[in-house]
């Protein structure tokens, strides 16, 4: 069995450190604005060549995510950071314009080219299409069942390309790259990593509680660790971890728990059915209906609070000159609590 990559997010440099020390075989991060997630602290240009150092003296890989469309202006400062960040060591880049794809395959062509999960991939033939541009590692849309998935897998392979899924984090209620929810009503474009997720927010609704409000659209994130096995066998090249805007106790919590399930399946045991780490950090809730083919209501949260947190008391008053934050009873607090801070 041909080892499975474990690809992290690394929205930062504390990120980037995290998922490496956690056992990621691969981070993906972005260099300054011009990638999908601009609300990111990203990586500054001149940190990206310790980072590289650092990962490769690890074993893991440094991959560039460009992964938005690209206007004409813009073009020669995009071509002067590849330069830059082929120098710095990264390892890949990811993309989804189609010229950037062409400029890259026609100046750079020792850069390995990897297609985002922008490029919605969903089908055989786009496979085809993508191999004459020397794309290496193609991301499938996350909207895509186990039986979908093992076929394009299969085609992949047969296209020379590696396989790529997200297994864990947010998922988009649109298919991926195809969503102009938040670029209509607010002139944040997701393709231009400006999305402000108007679909985690409350609508209106006649037939809404007593506050009248509803989430319509709010997905509860992906999780597909109890299915790890089935992945690994559909021909799942790696497994990607969503995330670049997350903290570096996140990020290192989901890497370290998704390392050790891999490593479990590749001994040949059993896969684990869950991991208390991935709980206890940011989440809405985990679905896998998606992967299972069975999309519905469960697919949906009723809150875009975060479901790692669970209540524990009130404030009831807080006496600065002692720094003490004394708590009313509620939820697991025991009567009486004062908290030192």
């Amino acid at each position: 069995m041909s080892p499975v990559e474990l690809l992290a997010p690394g929205g930062d440099p504390l990120a980037v450190k995290a998922a490496i020390l956690a056992g990621a075989d691969a981070v993906y991060l972005g260099v300054g604005e011009c990638n999908a997630r601009k609300r990111a602290t990203n990586i500054r240009e001149t940190e990206l060549a310790g980072l590289c150092r650092i990962a490769h003296g690890r074993g893991c890989r440094i991959y560039l995510t460009l992964n938005i469309l690209v206007f004409e202006p813009e073009v020669p400062e995009l071509l002067r950071l590849l330069h830059h960040a082929t120098e710095a060591g990264i390892d890949a880049v990811i993309l989804q314009d189609w010229g950037l794809v062409h400029l890259v395959h026609e100046l750079f062509p020792a850069l390995e080219i990897h297609a985002s999960t922008q490029l919605t991939t969903h089908n055989p033939g786009q496979l085809a299409f993508l191999k004459p541009w020397g794309i290496r590692q193609v991301n499938l849309s996350r909207e895509l069942s186990l039986a979908e998935t093992r076929e394009l897998c299969a085609a992949a392979h047969e296209a020379g390309m590696r396989a790529e899924v997200f297994v864990h984090g947010a998922f988009c209620v649109s298919f991926s790259g195809q969503c102009y929810f938040s670029g209509l009503l607010h002139d944040n474009a997701a393709n231009r990593g400006a999305c402000v997720q108007p679909c985690r927010r409350a609508c209106v609704s006649a037939e809404a509680p007593a506050d009248g409000s509803v989430l319509p659209f709010n997905l509860k994130d992906n999780s597909l660790f109890a299915t790890a096995g089935e992945l690994v066998a559909a021909g799942v090249d790696a497994c990607k971890i969503e995330g670049r805007i997350k903290g570096f106790e996140y990020v290192y919590a989901v890497v370290a728990a998704w390392r050790a399930q891999l490593d479990r399946i590749r001994a040949g045991n059993k896969p684990a059915q869950d991991d208390p780490r991935l709980a206890a950090v940011f989440n809405r809730g985990f679905s896998d209906n998606l992967f299972r083919g069975r999309p519905g209501k469960s697919s949906f949260a009723a809150t875009s609070a975060d479901a790692s947190l669970h209540e524990v008391g009130s404030v009831a008053g807080y006496h600065a000159d002692r720094r003490e934050l004394a708590l009313q009873p509620g939820g697991s607090l025991r009567p009486g609590v004062v908290v030192t801070i």
